[in-house]
């Protein structure tokens, strides 16, 4: 097994549900929803420009990863915002710490389908 895909492994099950959970601390209020929305879609475009601008693709598979995590954290408050309940708290940051590692099992299927 390349030592690629263990960091990728570490990324996918340990960093990403570590950083949406740590964003899920914070209240749950428009001040947290837009700048993280603002910061994933920076980072998509970021992504889609970086073979143009002669960037890296670990660059652009980084920024993707990235923005796929906050995507899940701007989730889990929106969640929050809308269900409401004080119960929400918790299982809203469960749900939106495991959405983050959702790209791992992209990266399986691609593998099974190129192998």
């Amino acid at each position: 097994m390349p030592v690629s895909f263990l960091i990728t492994f570490v990324l996918a099950f340990a960093v990403g549900p570590l950083i949406v959970l740590s964003l899920m601390r914070r209240p749950s209020d428009v001040s947290i929803i837009r700048p993280l929305g603002l910061a994933t879609v920076v980072m998509v475009v970021l992504a889609i420009m970086a073979p143009m601008i002669g960037l890296p693709a670990a660059l652009a598979t980084f920024l993707l990863w990235a923005s796929w995590v906050l995507s899940m954290a701007v989730m889990g408050h929106v969640m929050r915002l809308v269900i409401g309940t004080p119960g929400a708290k918790r299982w809203t940051a469960a749900v939106a710490a495991m959405g983050a590692t959702i790209p791992w099992f992209g990266i399986l299927i691609a593998r099974a389908v190129a192998a």
